[in-house]
């Protein structure tokens, strides 16, 4: 699908900045938060996929509708707070809006987080020895 320069590019953006928050979350939150450099790192990251968010036309907002965009948009008023926004939007993001620029070479490079799995699994079943000899 043919879009314009700009919007392209304020996705590719934005996909960019949500993956560096997506993989900022990956580590625990007090080491994150207790390291200045990178709670910096966070509130630029959010601020980047804040002002690409804001770039982008209601109408492809709106394709997207499991990203929480008015959580997205709303500035933090602390590092927790951002903390949290990054933990539910990024994932978001990289699932909902990566989908839009199929088809892309830049896609190459971003990431592709899994759904997060809902479903219980099973205990294994015990082997016999004698079951093991059989097989």
């Amino acid at each position: 699908m043919a879009r314009p320069p700009g919007e392209k590019k304020a996705l590719l953006t934005l996909l960019e900045q949500a993956q560096l928050v997506y993989l900022m979350t990956r580590f625990p939150q007090k080491q994150v938060l207790g390291n200045p450099a990178d709670v910096e790192r966070l509130e630029t990251g959010m601020t980047k996929m804040r002002a690409a968010a804001k770039e982008l036309s209601a109408s492809l907002r709106a394709k997207a509708t499991a990203v929480q965009w008015e959580e997205l948009l709303a500035t933090s008023a602390s590092p927790d707070l951002s903390w949290r926004r990054a933990k539910r939007v990024g994932p978001q993001v990289l699932r909902e809006v990566r989908p839009l620029l199929d088809g892309e070479p830049e896609l190459a490079f971003i990431l592709a987080p899994a759904a997060a799995a809902t479903a219980k699994k099973s205990p294994a079943k015990k082997t016999t020895a004698k079951e093991t000899w059989r097989r």
